[in-house]
Formats: C-alpha cells, sequence, structure tokens
C-alpha cells in the first residue's frame, strides 16, 4: 500500500485535475450596487416566439414591444450605467443597495426584491459605460 502512495501518480492527476478546472472557471467578483436611477427603455421582443414569428411573417410583420428598465448605479465608487442583458426585459428595481456580481467584466447580475410580492429576482445587465 505504501509503494502506490509513493509513486505520486495520483497525485500529478489530482494537480492536473484541479489546474484544469482553476482555467476553466469563470471570474467572479461579488460587490454591492447601489441603484440611484432606474430608466425606463422599449425595444423590440427577442424572445423565442417573438423571433419565430418575425421569421414566419416576414420582415413586415407586427413586432411587441417590451419595456426593459436600465439602471444608474455607484459600483466601487464609479458612476456605471447598466442595461438590461434579458431578451424578455427587466423588471426596475427600487432605489437601493443590493448584492451583485460581475462576471467576465462585461456582465453585472443583481438580485433584488419584487415590490409587493417580495420575491427575489436575479437579473443579468451589461455594462454600457458610465453616466
Amino acid at each position: 500500500m505504501a509503494s502506490k502512495l509513493s509513486t505520486g501518480a495520483p497525485m500529478k492527476e489530482l494537480v492536473a485535475l484541479l489546474t484544469l478546472l482553476t482555467t476553466l472557471a469563470w471570474s467572479k467578483d461579488a460587490m454591492q450596487v447601489q441603484v440611484v436611477a432606474v430608466h425606463a427603455v422599449t425595444h423590440d421582443d427577442q424572445g423565442t416566439r417573438a423571433v419565430l414569428d418575425k421569421g414566419i411573417l416576414g420582415a413586415h410583420g407586427t413586432t411587441k414591444q417590451v419595456e426593459s428598465f436600465n439602471l444608474d448605479t455607484v459600483i466601487n465608487g464609479e458612476h456605471v450605467l447598466l442595461a438590461c442583458d434579458d431578451p424578455k426585459g427587466c423588471e426596475a428595481p427600487a432605489v437601493g443597495t443590493y448584492e451583485g456580481e460581475r462576471k467576465r467584466g462585461k456582465w453585472v447580475r443583481v438580485s433584488f426584491p419584487l415590490p409587493l410580492s417580495h420575491k427575489q429576482v436575479t437579473r443579468w445587465y451589461k455594462i454600457a459605460g458610465s453616466w
């Protein structure tokens, strides 16, 4: 039994596996996101049903408009504009501070409760610049 452990082969495999897993992991940074303003925007629905309807009906078919909300936020002391990155739109969170997570430097996931129901939702926003 001692001879199998002293060969080091299982240890090398473990080190190789851990190295592979750490290189494949996505970078995520937890942060506080302070929402200071919410802006309503309207865009064409990009959901699966809307895309299929447009493909079937052609370019002149009717399109559904979706109201979404972009956020003026303060993250780590910087003024950051977050644009909704969900094809079906994003709800408007109340002004306040929420938990967030940055992924790959381009997106921020913000978790906030919905008004009245207090249901916790998580939405993805793309960093669109500063305000």
